[in-house]
């Protein structure tokens, strides 16, 4: 069964990224967190204590400890915040950022968001839109965005004007996973792409950015993925998604 993220439980996830359990089941009217769980559990949720936060039950064996599949970078920082009294400021001069603000956008690239209740970062989940930019670490308000309406037909009859949608909602629907990874740039489950590439290995002397060449040695590091197999794969992907995409699938079918 599917996690169902109606706008109940997006409410639940919000409130609890700054709340306490407790708190969130006293607000909603529940006589008290064990039915607010029970709720949750219908929808295919299972309640983690360690980050105090509801999780999709079929993510939760997957991954059971956030750093575990978090980049070195990312759980190094998470880790540093698990210290008791830890000055962000400090946490950010020892990550290579320039104040805890560079290091706030750092996280929010990688999916990472701050929690008041946790005082830590967390994975951001039951989330389509760009994380919410968090400007400083410490414990000030976030107005979260507020959701889209959903249409909820109440006799099971398709609302008038959009039978002619229904199937290229089903399409997008079917093809969520890449559309994620379209919009936010990034890939959940960590796999990066490698490609057998025929030929002789030549070495090929190129200039680019000093930027660039840092955030690709980063990424190689990081990653554990040789600089070689970056700077191809990067090519392949270039190649095919302007103009070559036919030679290059040629080219791998040949190899």
């Amino acid at each position: 069964m599917e996690p169902i993220y109606d706008e109940k439980v997006k409410r639940i996830i919000e409130m609890l990224k700054f709340k306490t359990r407790d708190e969130v089941a006293a607000e909603l009217k529940y006589k008290s967190w064990k039915s607010l769980d029970m709720y949750m559990r219908r929808k295919n949720f299972t309640f983690d204590s360690q980050q105090g936060q509801y999780f999709p039950r079929k993510n939760r064996v997957q991954k059971p400890d956030p750093k575990s599949y978090a980049p070195t970078k990312v759980a190094s920082i998470i880790t540093a915040f698990e210290a008791e009294g830890i000055d962000p400021r400090m946490v950010a001069r020892q990550e290579g950022f320039t104040d805890h603000r560079e290091m706030a956008e750092y996280m929010k690239t990688k999916g990472y968001e701050w929690n008041i209740h946790k005082n830590n970062y967390v994975k951001t989940v039951g989330r389509v839109d760009v994380p919410v930019s968090v400007s400083q670490p410490e414990t000030e308000p976030i107005n979260p965005p507020v959701p889209a309406p959903v249409i909820q037909p109440t006799s099971g009859e398709i609302p008038e004007g959009l039978e002619e949608y229904l199937p290229f909602l089903r399409y997008l629907y079917e093809n969520r996973d890449e559309l994620y990874q379209l919009l936010t740039g990034t890939r959940d489950d960590g796999i990066i792409p490698r490609y057998a590439l025929p030929g002789e290995v030549r070495t090929k002397a190129i200039y680019m950015s000093e930027v660039i060449a840092k955030l690709a040695g980063e990424f190689s590091k990081e990653k554990k993925v040789a600089l070689k197999e970056v700077m191809e794969g990067a090519l392949v992907e270039y190649l095919m998604k302007y103009g070559f995409k036919r030679e290059v699938e040629t080219l791998l079918r040949n190899q």
